[in-house]
């Protein structure tokens, strides 16, 4: 059987004990109950938020890898990831007119950050041959 740790804070290790006792099944069995029960309704707004925050780790953790790459860029996916996440929190909540708000920001910071990531890797380029030439 695969095994997976989860870290607890130590404010919460009472809850985990109480739940175990009262409950009777093992805080994996209830956590994973809860995980099927939480993934079942997610909804298709919340998908595209997470999605995005997908797309921007994915677009982060590839230009990090790029030691041509000015280190400004990775901040911008941070900002974008950042407004993501507000935008995932705020949908929680069920403030809608913040949570497109922060989904636009996301995405404009997302956009952003990928045209500077193209122009960055063209100057590169340029830069590259006319130093060969």
């Amino acid at each position: 059987m695969p095994n997976k740790t989860l870290y607890v804070r130590d404010a919460d290790v009472p809850l985990f004990e109480q739940a175990q006792e009262q409950l009777g099944d093992s805080v994996s069995a209830m956590f994973a109950e809860f995980l099927r029960d939480r993934v079942a309704r997610v909804t298709p707004e919340e998908s595209r938020i997470i999605e995005l925050m997908e797309q921007i780790t994915r677009a982060r953790d590839a230009i990090r890898k790029e030691r041509s790459l000015p280190e400004f860029l990775e901040h911008e996916y941070t900002a974008a990831e950042e407004y993501a996440e507000k935008a995932l929190k705020s949908f929680g909540r069920g403030e809608v007119r913040r949570t497109k708000v922060y989904f636009y920001a996301a995405n404009t910071y997302r956009d952003k950050a990928d045209r500077d990531v193209k122009e960055a890797r063209e100057l590169a380029e340029k830069l590259a041959g006319m130093l060969k030439g």
